[in-house]
């Protein structure tokens, strides 16, 4: 076998191999189209409830604000703190 022949089956094996990968992929993506368009697109369930709720206003007056809660957020910011600090 000379170097031409081998050259020659080198091109012939280089060619049939970039030919399959070609056929390969490019049924890949007709497979995933086709895939993509007879499949359902997910839709987020949302949960009807039977009373609408009522919008809450932007801004909330100081009588909607649970002191409670203003303590323990607080509390918590500040051990949040020394804990970074420490």
């Amino acid at each position: 076998m000379d170097v031409t022949q081998a050259l020659l089956t080198a091109l012939n094996l280089l060619g049939l191999g970039m030919g399959f990968v070609f056929l390969f992929l490019g049924l890949l993506m007709i497979a995933v189209n086709l895939i993509a368009k007879y499949t359902p697109a997910d839709i987020p369930v949302t949960k009807q409830s039977s009373t609408p709720k009522k919008p809450t206003p932007v801004g909330a007056t100081q009588a909607e604000i649970n002191p409670r809660l203003v303590a323990a957020i607080s509390s918590a910011v500040s051990q949040y703190h020394k804990s970074k600090t420490a």
